[in-house]
C-alpha cells in the first residue's frame, strides 16, 4: 500500500465532530492558562521567613521587660528623625496629595472638531 492509497483511505473514514467545547478547553489547558503567581519554594520562604520573624518577635518581647517601650521610642525617634513629628510635613504632605489629585484629573488631550457644512 502506498502513501497515497494510505492517506486516501484514512480521508474516507468516517470521523464523528470533536464536542463544541474541546478546542476551548485544551486552550485554556495549554496555552491560556496562568502562570501561577509564586512558585512553591518561593512560598515555603515566606512562609519560613515569617515563622521565623514572629518567633523572634515573640521572644523579644518575652525575654526583655521593656521591649515594647524601647520599640515605640525607636519608632518615635525615628519619625522625629525623618521631621514626621512636624506640622509643616503634613501642610506639604497634603498639598502634595491635593496636587497629584488635581493634575491627574486635567484633560490634555485636544477637543476634536468637526466642521459642519450647511447645503
Amino acid at each position: 500500500m502506498t502513501d497515497d492509497e494510505l492517506d486516501q483511505a484514512l480521508f474516507a473514514l468516517p470521523l464523528e465532530e470533536p464536542p463544541a467545547e474541546l478546542h476551548r478547553a485544551i486552550l485554556a489547558a495549554t496555552v491560556l492558562q496562568e502562570a501561577p503567581a509564586f512558585r512553591a519554594w518561593e512560598l515555603w520562604l515566606l512562609v519560613g521567613a515569617a515563622f521565623v520573624v514572629g518567633w523572634l518577635a515573640v521572644w523579644m518581647f518575652g525575654s526583655v521587660p521593656d521591649a515594647g517601650a524601647r520599640t515605640a521610642n525607636a519608632v518615635i525617634g525615628a519619625l522625629r528623625a525623618w521631621g514626621l513629628f512636624s506640622l509643616s510635613t503634613y501642610v506639604w504632605l497634603g498639598i502634595g496629595i491635593s496636587s497629584l489629585g488635581w493634575i491627574s484629573s486635567l484633560n490634555f488631550m485636544p477637543i476634536r472638531r468637526q466642521t459642519v457644512y450647511n447645503r
